[in-house]
């Protein structure tokens, strides 16, 4: 059976007890008060608290330590020494501003003149790339309260200009086969 030290509180003493394996972490009662005693690990085994090379923590749950935080694995790979790849700072979107929100606005309204100048067949690749872009980026970056208000305003009356452009352009095609049906009945 193993010798383990166990540390009591109440009369701030420290007593070994050999005991079972399955039994080490159970607290113990002191010799001296009687109080339950908790495990500690004894000083003179501390070599035995590394692994792979590294100082652990008891109890140990498997996890690593750089520089006071805890991380799930050593360092490995290329670095500068200091900083530890999971904990750079991750970029998220930048936050949307109200310049983006009027480029959005601009964008649109080109886009909706250019369909409607087309009869909506024609696709512009390249404006539609960057109304998605911007759209993206209105979506999930978040901004002031004022900035989202202004976009929350901006989103509803594009989606309102869209929809009369769209039901324009609907009667634009339907006036345009009604004209081609009545050519055609006129050359017959």
């Amino acid at each position: 059976m193993p010798l383990y030290e166990y540390y009591c509180e109440s009369c701030d003493g420290t007593f070994e007890l050999l005991r079972h394996a399955r039994e080490a972490s159970r607290a113990q009662p002191c010799p001296s008060c009687d109080d339950d005693a908790e495990r500690i690990v004894s000083r003179q085994w501390s070599a035995f608290i590394f692994r792979e090379g590294f100082a652990r923590r008891l109890p140990d749950d498997g996890g690593y330590w750089h520089l006071g935080k805890k991380v799930s694995k050593p360092i490995t790979g290329p670095t500068d020494g200091v900083t530890h790849p999971e904990l750079k700072k991750k970029q998220g979107p930048k936050p949307t501003t109200v310049e983006d929100i009027e480029k959005y606005e601009v964008l649109r309204g080109v886009k909706r003149d250019y369909d409607l100048t087309t009869g909506g067949n024609v696709k512009d690749q390249q404006l539609s790339d960057q109304e998605e872009r911007l759209r993206r980026q209105l979506t999930t970056a978040r901004g002031s309260q004022r900035t989202e208000r202004e976009k929350q305003r901006v989103l509803r009356k594009e989606a309102a200009a869209d929809r009369k452009a769209g039901q324009q352009l609907v009667q634009e095609n339907a006036a345009r086969r009604a004209a081609a049906a009545k050519r055609r009945k006129s050359d017959f």
